[in-house]
């Protein structure tokens, strides 16, 4: 369910509020991951080193991910745009200024910086559900749908089966970002019934009937989630965090925000 490298997405009404539980889970997620990036060493080091070395991509690399943590987007994007000069064949980068755009409310630069990943790897997931995300803040609508259902058929015509089920996953998690929720569960449901190996839309399923106050069907969704989750799955412990706040959030709290990253990291 995502956005990038360092947001990567189950959302619902409302995704824009910052204040709900699950988003400090996120971010707090966020916080630790670029920590772990950054090794812990003082941002301000490699400010000189990039003086005397501006080329250097793991300086670049610091910097960057520790302007974002601070919230400092503006700061940061003039990084990663010298990470695409020194590294222009590698999309993290090019993912990151997008959603670089999107967090400091460019919507229609951030949606042509998509759009031209999209125009290189038009299965690319991360980017699919970047451009649908500024898409749905840019009030377009159906739109989100008909661009999602395009990406769809295509991967189905080159049989790309990982690509049209999280592209599926994705349609699901953005009918309930725009409030039908039935729709999503429907959708979910229909997953569950192809792939029950699949672990994303039991996790999807429990937040939705979250949302629903239907606290009984969402605990069985959860079970059967912690149950199919591997132990060694990379986002294992960001996803249980986003579960228990699901759980102990209340509704008008998970309405505010739900704007979650693994959709595509399966």
């Amino acid at each position: 369910m995502g956005k990038l490298g360092c947001k990567s997405a189950l959302a619902c009404p409302n995704v824009e509020s910052k204040t709900s539980r699950v988003s400090e889970v996120m971010e707090e997620e966020k916080r630790e991951r670029l920590e772990g990036e950054s090794g812990g060493d003082e941002e301000g080091l490699y400010v000189k080193l990039l003086e005397t070395n501006p080329r250097d991509i793991e300086a670049l690399k610091v910097v960057f991910y520790g302007k974002m943590r601070e919230g400092k987007v503006g700061e940061g994007v003039k990084y990663v745009e010298r990470l695409i000069e020194v590294q222009p064949e590698e999309v993290e980068w090019r993912l990151l200024r997008a959603l670089s755009y999107e967090m400091m409310g460019d919507l229609s630069k951030a949606k042509r910086l998509f759009r031209e990943i999209l125009g290189e790897r038009p299965l690319l997931v991360r980017a699919l559900h970047g451009l649908a995300l500024v898409m749905h803040k840019n009030k377009e609508g159906a739109a989100v749908f008909e661009m999602l259902d395009k990406a769809l058929k295509l991967a189905q015509r080159e049989k790309r089966v990982p690509e049209e089920r999280n592209i599926r996953i994705l349609i699901a998690q953005m009918h309930v970002i725009k409030g039908n929720l039935q729709k999503g569960l429907v959708e979910f449901q229909d997953l569950v019934n192809e792939n029950p190996r699949d672990f994303r839309p039991y996790l999807c399923q429990g937040i939705v009937y979250s949302l629903l106050d239907r606290k009984k069907e969402a605990e069985e969704q959860f079970e059967i989630y912690r149950s199919l989750v591997p132990d060694e799955f990379p986002q294992r412990g960001f996803l249980d965090d986003v579960m228990l706040a699901a759980k102990s959030e209340p509704k008008e709290q998970l309405e505010k925000q739900f704007e979650a990253e693994f959709s595509y990291r399966k």
